[in-house]
């Protein structure tokens, strides 16, 4: 039974491809008496004649060229398998499984996944909107790599790590008695129609709140889980509402107007991950990536806000 091992194999292929035992020989920094003995031990194990001399030619044998074509096969898969490894060490290859805060599930993070794949055919992403406590399960089961939660956790295994600060912002349809004001406090939405954030979301607590405190009334309309569905309905002149201003800015050109509101609500978004489990490199890629965009942000000047109008 042949039991041909890599040095063989290396030397066969060399002899093959460079046509003489010097040539293979210089290819790969060996002498040539000791190319000519890892040939005949080739041969010996492998059990066929591999090459005749011919006018001081070496010519392979049909045997021979048979079995290149084979080994010929497999060293393309090895180069495919090393090109994969390859590719999965630079996070160019892999699987990123990341779930997400509605809020954050269109333009946000969309923005940042297209940014991270860009260069990376072969790394295939998964996105799911989902609730905080369901991205805090999620990540906790390792069914998703990453979350982006509004809120951090203190669940054991779980790691949690700030990646956005934001405010909330009023919006009003077009010709609204108050789009003349840059600044909106809950007095001046007294009596509006009103489009609420469904009470599941964290942000809806922190607006209810604000109201209940100031003794205002609204009258809610709608409620939705969903930033941009508020959006939509407030260009389309359903009343008015409070929503992230990153939403706000997404969704400017329906045509609605943008205002500053006091007292301010913060709104900050949290990276969860698994302390249980390495992250695959493609994680840890998105991962870093992710905090150095909040930690750049943080350090450029603060900008005076112009909201379109």
């Amino acid at each position: 039974m042949a039991r041909l091992n890599a040095k063989q194999m290396e030397v066969f292929v060399a002899v093959m491809t460079h046509g003489s035992i010097t040539a293979a020989g210089q290819r790969l920094n060996v002498s040539q008496p000791a190319v000519s003995r890892m040939i005949e031990r080739f041969e010996q194990e492998a059990g066929f004649v591999a090459f005749e001399r011919r006018r001081g030619k070496l010519v392979p044998t049909p045997e021979a060229e048979i079995f290149f074509a084979e080994v010929t096969q497999v060293y393309r898969g090895l180069d495919y398998l090393n090109e994969v490894a390859r590719e999965i060490g630079t996070t160019r290859r892999g699987y990123l499984r990341v779930g997400v805060f509605p809020a954050f599930a269109e333009g946000w993070i969309t923005e940042r996944i297209t940014r991270y794949v860009a260069g990376r055919e072969e790394l295939l992403t998964s996105l799911e909107p989902m609730s905080t406590d369901s991205v805090i399960e999620a990540v906790s089961r390792q069914t998703i790599d990453l979350g982006i939660a509004l809120r951090a956790s203190d669940r054991e295994g779980l790691r949690s790590e700030e990646i956005n600060s934001s405010e909330i912002v009023c919006i009003l349809p077009k010709g609204h008695r108050l789009t003349g004001r840059p600044l909106l406090q809950p007095a001046d939405l007294s009596g509006e129609d009103f489009i609420s954030m469904a009470a599941k979301v964290k942000a809806r607590t922190s607006i209810d709140a604000v109201f209940d405190s100031s003794g205002v009334e609204r009258r809610i309309r709608a409620e939705t889980p969903w930033a941009s569905t508020v959006c939509h309905m407030v260009a389309h002149g359903l009343g008015v509402g409070l929503v992230i201003h990153e939403s706000a800015l997404e969704f400017a050109h329906l045509g609605y107007h943008i205002a500053a509101f006091k007292p301010h609500i913060d709104y900050r978004a949290y990276l969860i991950t698994s302390t249980a489990r390495p992250l695959s490199t493609a994680a840890k890629g998105f991962r870093d990536m992710l905090l150095l965009d909040f930690d750049q942000a943080k350090k450029a000047p603060r900008a005076s806000k112009r909201w379109p109008t």
